[in-house]
């Protein structure tokens, strides 16, 4: 039977405060193929990976993620998350930290790009990824066509995920054509098994996100989906 290739969404966050190097660690722990982070560029064009627009709900500081400087933003606590309890003296993580936990569990990351300050962050991020000799086993995801095709542009071989809460339209189709290697990655509610074969037969790959249960996972198995994202762990066969 086919098998989907399974990234742990902001780490295995069902398990450890999400989007931290605990959760990830755990991931590549359980042998995850790859792992799905957020990422934004601080005011002094570091990136970090984090989720929220602001830190409120994850730590004990207040504000905009991408409004402060990397080590303001790396003094704060994590104070939330599951199992926060057996995790004290957490921080925001660098993505560089997290790109080296990717690198030594041979995991795949799906970097999703959230807000920065400048284009040029851009192609600073692409470097950094590049400094950690992961280009080639990372794929940049994004809401924003726009930011897919900047990143495109400062490098043509990286592959690119059009992240959408929308069935599929014409569009998508025309965008992932200018931006290949490239695939579409939708909210698995917005989506059909339907609408995952015919884009196979496309030739074009689907992502689906965030599935946490085997009954919503298995008619995408069956429909050919090449990626799924989940919290937690849903077949024993991990994964890779």
């Amino acid at each position: 039977m086919h098998k989907p290739k399974y990234i742990a969404h902001r780490g295995l966050s069902m398990h450890a405060p999400e989007n931290t190097t605990a959760a990830f660690e755990l991931a590549g722990h359980s042998g995850f193929w790859g792992i799905e982070c957020d990422t934004y560029c601080t005011t002094d064009g570091h990136w970090i990976v984090h989720h929220d627009r602001t830190v409120d709900r994850m730590t004990d500081g207040t504000g905009k993620a991408k409004d402060f400087a990397f080590e303001a933003i790396r003094s704060l606590n994590i104070i939330a998350g599951i199992g926060i309890e057996a995790y004290a003296g957490l921080r925001i993580p660098a993505l560089g930290e997290v790109l080296d936990i990717c690198k030594r569990y041979k995991m795949h990351a799906f970097i999703e790009i959230e807000e920065y300050h400048h284009d040029a962050d851009l192609e600073n991020l692409v470097e950094l990824v590049d400094r950690h000799d992961m280009l080639d086993n990372c794929s940049f995801i994004c809401f924003n066509a726009d930011d897919l095709k900047k990143v495109r542009a400062i490098n043509g071989r990286v592959p690119l995920g059009y992240l959408s809460v929308k069935p599929h339209a014409a569009a998508d189709l025309d965008l992932i054509e200018q931006l290949k290697p490239a695939f579409l990655d939708y909210d698995y509610r917005s989506v059909t098994p339907e609408d995952v074969r015919m884009l196979a037969a496309k030739g074009i790959d689907v992502s689906v996100w965030t599935v946490n249960s085997r009954s919503d996972a298995q008619p995408f198995i069956e429909a050919g989906v090449a990626y799924m994202t989940t919290d937690t762990i849903l077949t024993d066969e991990a994964k890779k």
